[in-house]
């Protein structure tokens, strides 16, 4: 019964990983992306654009692994935050993946005390990983991410 739980929660968490990360995905220049982002999705309050260092420190990203990253973040009251990285390679990119959930989890555990009502926005966050990108956007409408990046791959 073990060996079969084990199995069963081993493919869970393939299936949950591998729903987060699209290698087919295109690259998206990291500004140009969180402020279509920004622009386009609902939020529980308006987030101010930082520097990518900030962005950096916050996911507490070696600089030398990216190219490029732009971030939105709130005044803390909601959990609301966006952050592109543009990568060096397909390598620094799986890092950055790993950093960008480790962020996700951190943030749902403070506000699980602090804010309980933001943790299924937290749940529900997008996290997408292309070969040299990764994106994480906590919003109030995230089937709308997609769309919003599909209209910049095609631009």
């Amino acid at each position: 019964m073990k060996k079969i739980c084990s199995i069963i929660a081993a493919f869970a968490l393939l299936f949950c990983i591998s729903g987060c990360v699209d290698n087919t995905a295109k690259n998206y220049d990291a500004n140009a992306a969180a402020d279509a982002l920004n622009a386009a999705l609902t939020f529980g309050e308006s987030l101010e654009k930082s520097t990518a260092e900030a962005a950096y420190s916050i996911y507490g990203i070696d600089s030398a692994l990216c190219s490029d990253a732009a971030i939105y973040v709130g005044s803390g009251a909601t959990a609301d935050e966006i952050a592109v990285f543009n990568c060096i390679d397909t390598e620094s990119a799986k890092t950055v993946l790993e950093a960008v959930n480790s962020r996700k989890a951190y943030l749902e555990e403070g506000y699980s005390s602090y804010g309980p009502d933001q943790v299924p926005k937290i749940k529900s966050a997008v996290i997408i990983s292309s070969a040299e990108t990764v994106i994480l956007c906590i919003c109030e409408n995230p089937d709308a991410v997609g769309n919003i990046l599909e209209t910049l791959n095609n631009n």
